[in-house]
């Protein structure tokens, strides 16, 4: 017995897996992004240095990604008087 055919003539299995390797193909970058590229962008020369005086002023970064809040409007305050006194 064949596999079902979809309205195009394909295999609707086959449409499955390409999605399915899609998806882990897409966590994959997803995941090399956050765990390889942004941490070895931290060590970049132009980088480092605001990267240091967050750490090191115990900015709450993550606060700052949020938008239409009173906390971005504090997060970004910080930062910038954080990046005046380097």
């Amino acid at each position: 017995m064949h596999a079902p055919k979809d309205n195009q003539g394909g295999n609707r299995g086959h449409g499955k897996l390409k999605g399915w390797i899609k998806l882990a193909a897409g966590v994959a970058l997803v995941w090399v992004m956050a765990y390889v590229v942004l941490p070895w962008g931290q060590t970049l020369p132009h980088i480092r240095p605001v990267m240091e005086a967050i750490a090191d002023s115990n900015v709450d970064t993550g606060t700052y990604w949020y938008s239409q809040c009173e906390d971005t409007a504090v997060a970004q305050m910080h930062i910038r008087n954080t990046l005046r006194n380097l």
